[in-house]
């Protein structure tokens, strides 16, 4: 009968021993499978870390590039301005950054002769200044923009101001590729009265609003490539 009990026993024993080490061993499996997640996330994170590293430095070097080009551009302004002083000073022109963009404003007064395209003596002379001025900036693009005041125009060769400022704008382009800026560099645009400077409403606003742009266009090469990398972001 003792050896009875003891051989219960000693199998209730065994059974304890099976049921805690299949316990422990469940507790091992579960942890590791909770450490194997954990890894697991932890990686992500870290790869997240590295992406957004990637891409914070790659906006860096773009922000860098637009602030060489805005830099660049604020030299050839000084530049401009040095270079066409004496125009300045004598009310021919002026140099400004506009939205961004280097202009040089030329009235019409100065250029042509009431409702004609034509430029004038005076006119060419200007021209020829400042195109030999954009001549020697090879690696730039500018857009030769006509503007009129909203006076109607009504002829067999201007039927509207459309006609007249875009008319303007091409005689313009054509000296300045005469005179050496590269074709390739230098485009026209008439747009009539429908970018005025000033109110039409008197004579000093009219006079105003009757010019010629010179537009020194912004490097697109920069700004299309490389500006949605940030805005993107």
């Amino acid at each position: 009968m003792k050896f009875q009990k003891t051989i219960i026993t000693s199998l209730s024993l065994i059974a304890l021993s099976a049921c805690v080490s299949s316990s422990k061993y469940d507790e091992t499996v579960t942890e590791m499978e909770n450490m194997r997640k954990s890894l697991g996330d932890t990686q992500e994170e870290l790869t997240a870390s590295q992406e957004q590293l990637t891409a914070s430095q790659a906006e860096i070097a773009t922000l860098r590039k637009i602030e060489a080009e805005t830099k660049r551009r604020n030299e050839i302004y000084a530049e401009f301005v040095n270079k066409l002083q004496s125009m300045i000073d004598g009310g021919q022109l002026t140099v400004s950054i506009d939205a961004g963009r280097i202009v040089i404003n030329l009235p019409d007064n100065v250029l042509f002769n009431s409702g004609s395209a034509n430029l004038n003596l005076e006119g060419r002379q200007a021209i020829t200044q400042v195109g030999e001025v954009l001549s020697q900036f090879s690696d730039r693009r500018f857009q030769i923009e006509g503007h009129t005041d909203n006076v109607p125009i009504k002829s067999a060769r201007y039927p509207s101001n459309w006609e007249l400022s875009t008319a303007r704008a091409l005689s313009v382009v054509h000296l300045m590729t005469e005179i050496g800026v590269k074709p390739e560099n230098i485009s026209a645009a008439g747009f009539g009265e429908y970018r005025p400077r000033a109110d039409n409403e008197n004579d000093e606003g009219k006079q105003l609003n009757r010019r010629i742009e010179i537009v020194m266009l912004p490097n697109l090469d920069i700004l299309s490539s490389e500006l949605p990398k940030v805005t993107s972001q």
